[in-house]
């Protein structure tokens, strides 16, 4: 049964006129009688008295009413949801995250995507970077973001796809009273200090003053390790340790006056990644989130998130 023709049974059995229902339908009056005609007869019944100073549904057409809105209302209800197929209208966005860029990367992402789709729900887990890219493997996760190089080496690349994110450059943090000193005493300090720091990322070694690259080769580094960024930065604000954090962190950490931020030296830059299935299908609000995810991590290299 055509629906088109249901629709137009449906107007005209409504406003009781032609001339209205075919403004409502934006169709001729003549393309109107036309397709009631056509529908009558495959029904099989005369569905309206027409006359030249009325037009009134029959019995016929009042037992039909009913069943044709249910049908037209289900129709609607079908159109709305095959439309939110390819919108993030609901669901769930499972990410998995390394320390860095969990502050302030991720949950700024989560804000800004939540206030655009307030009907999908964001789950964050942490952890290492194996345990992480086996969750997306296993399909636990639908995305995992954390440095590109712990990826390089794992057991995983051949089935993930990573997008490089825009890079951020590090700085150390020191507590404001427990300075660093200027000049050439800085590299002694740092090397002399206690450091507190999420586990280094293999092939990272590089970053660091040779005394302490033998320390990770002993695996006697970091003096502190903490899975948190945040709990790194505690840990600094409490005494003479020092850390490494992304700028956009390190602003935000140094506000209150307590810690200190230092360039960590020339090049020295984040190196996360957007991790993803290669070959898996994602969902719209997947897709929506990795968005609002580059163009956040846009903003912060940029200085201007």
């Amino acid at each position: 049964m055509n629906l088109r023709r249901l629709q137009h049974f449906e107007a005209l059995y409504r406003l009781q006129s032609f001339a209205r229902a075919a403004d409502e339908l934006a169709i001729t009056q003549s393309a109107l009688s036309r397709s009631l005609q056509k529908l009558e007869e495959e029904l099989g019944a005369v569905l309206f008295d027409r006359t030249t100073h009325y037009v009134r549904p029959t019995d016929a057409g009042d037992r039909l009413i009913r069943p044709v809105q249910d049908v037209l209302a289900a129709a609607g209800n079908l159109d709305a949801a095959a439309h939110q197929l390819g919108r993030p209208g609901s669901g769930t966005v499972r990410v998995g995250v390394g320390p860095y860029p969990l502050q302030p990367l991720l949950t700024r992402a989560i804000g800004r995507f939540g206030a655009a789709h307030a009907g999908v729900r964001v789950t964050v887990t942490s952890g290492t970077s194996d345990v992480l890219l086996q969750g997306l493997v296993d399909r636990s996760l639908d995305l995992v973001v954390c440095d590109i190089s712990k990826f390089d080496g794992s057991a995983y690349a051949d089935e993930v796809v990573v997008t490089a994110l825009p890079r951020e450059p590090l700085m150390i943090i020191a507590a404001t009273a427990h300075p660093l000193p200027g000049g050439r005493d800085r590299k002694a300090a740092i090397v002399e200090r206690p450091w507190a720091l999420p586990r280094p990322a293999p092939g990272s070694e590089h970053r660091f003053a040779p005394a302490i690259r033998a320390r990770i080769a002993q695996r006697s580094f970091p003096d502190y390790e903490l899975d948190s960024t945040l709990a790194c930065l505690e840990v600094v604000r409490q005494g003479p340790a020092i850390t490494v954090v992304p700028r956009s962190l390190a602003l935000g950490a140094c506000r209150d006056g307590d810690l200190t931020a230092y360039p960590m030296g020339s090049g020295e830059q984040t190196n996360d990644g957007i991790h993803l299935l290669r070959n898996r299908s994602q969902s719209a609000a997947v897709t929506a989130f990795v968005k609002v995810l580059r163009d956040t991590a846009q903003g912060l290299a940029a200085g201007t998130a």
